[in-house]
């Protein structure tokens, strides 16, 4: 029963993590250091988000691509003291477009595409029969492009380069004028000051629009990190408690630019988060497994911050993903499960039109055959997305309600 329904429930959970929070993509579980030794697995998984939204122009956004993800790992044992996984993944993602007039929307011609690829080498040493540590490295290359069109963008980005041009006049202090608040206009000199002003952000902002927007194209980077571990089991009764920790990996890349016209070459440094993953499964009955989990991701301390926008491109909270499930066994030869997965809403309702979502809450089921050796697993997910009001320079932008996510995986897992 130790590892009977590993590729149930782990498939059930990967339709689930495919709609996570911020930029999480895979999870980044090492669930398959505890895999039978010389187990090989492939799995694959589809994502179809429908994330609609409207402006105050009228323009209506499906801003959400369908997307698909891939895993790989081996495990095997060195003695009966030591075994080790080889995994790969891709950890982090985004795919939005806005394809919509930017001339005639708030944010037509904004979207992300963020693509990512990791391979873990992680090994477990077994202190007895209940206790293990494992450890490992982790090689991730990353790799994106933004886009920053529409209106909204048009405004704001004007605003802060007018800004920047006038000695003595702050980026917020002029927005707040050109909104008509009475003690920014008066820092500013008055209304002829600000109307002078005002005439020099609609130039500018006319000068973003025909120029094709803002663009940006970071170079792939690949660094390399560690991750650490602890796990307490009790086989009898198929209990595992594991405690993973990621820290943070700084990527430095090249840039390019693209800003009223002009080609900006450059780099930028950041960071992909630190991360805190528990994972727990218990028999709770003959032949029946409860699994639940717990993933905090700090997407809060990734800035990603260009040098010629100057203004962060990220913009993200820190991620608390939950989940809880049931796995039954009918047969040597078939199983199935059930999980749920819950992220709370953020404290502001305000979001990035990068990430234009906010909480979900998703079900998952899953089956799992065995034949001898093999195993095959699937699942689908249906997530539904909390509302969320897209904001350009504190701004709501656009508004988003009633969306979802489907999602389907399969794993092959065969023992040799």
């Amino acid at each position: 029963m130790k590892n009977l329904f590993l590729g149930v429930s782990g498939l059930a959970m990967m339709a689930s993590v495919a709609s996570a929070g911020g930029l999480d993509r895979s999870g980044q579980s090492v669930s398959a250091i505890f895999a039978d030794d010389n187990t090989a697995s492939l799995s694959f998984g589809y994502v179809a988000p429908s994330i609609t939204g409207t402006d105050s122009q009228g323009a209506s956004y499906d801003v959400g691509n369908n997307y698909s993800q891939i895993g790989l790992s081996y495990t095997n044992s060195i003695n009966d003291k030591v075994n080790y996984s080889v995994i790969f993944d891709q950890p982090y993602g985004a795919d939005v477009s806005y394809n919509t007039n930017p001339f005639i929307s708030n944010l037509g011609g904004t979207g992300a595409d963020l693509d990512s690829q990791a391979i873990s080498f992680v090994a477990r040493f077994k202190l007895n029969d209940r206790i293990s540590f494992f450890g490992g490295i982790k090689g991730e290359a990353v790799e994106g492009e933004v886009s920053l069109n529409g209106t909204s963008y048009a405004s704001a980005i004007a605003v802060n380069a007018v800004a920047g041009a006038t000695p003595g006049v702050e980026a917020e202090t002029l927005g707040a004028a050109l909104q008509g608040d009475p003690d920014a206009i008066a820092a500013l000199g008055g209304l002829a000051a600000v109307g002078a002003l005002g005439t020099a952000v609609a130039t500018q902002a006319g000068t973003f629009l025909t120029t094709g927007g803002y663009s940006f194209d970071m170079e792939k980077d690949t660094k390399v990190g560690y991750i650490l571990g602890a796990a307490y089991e009790i086989p009898e009764i198929a209990l595992r408690f594991a405690l993973t920790y990621s820290p943070e990996i700084q990527h430095k890349a090249k840039t390019t630019e693209n800003i009223f016209g002009a080609v900006v070459t450059g780099d930028v440094e950041y960071v992909t988060p630190q991360s805190v993953n528990l994972e727990f499964q218990t028999g709770i009955a003959a032949n029946t497994l409860l699994t639940a989990g717990y993933r905090w991701t700090e997407f809060s301390a990734v800035d990603v911050i260009p040098d010629a926008l100057g203004s962060d491109l990220v913009n993200l909270d820190d991620s608390h993903r939950y989940s809880i499930g049931m796995a039954r066994r009918y047969s040597d030869a078939l199983a199935s499960s059930i999980t749920l997965t819950y992220e709370p809403e953020g404290e502001d309702n305000l979001v990035s039109p990068l990430g234009p979502t906010n909480g979900l809450f998703g079900v998952s089921i899953g089956a799992r055959y065995t034949e001898g050796p093999l195993n095959i697993s699937g699942g689908v997910n249906y997530t539904k997305v909390g509302d969320a009001l897209a904001e350009v320079g504190g701004r709501e932008a656009a508004s988003f309600e009633d969306n979802h996510v489907w999602g389907v995986g399969f794993k092959a897992e065969m023992s040799f």
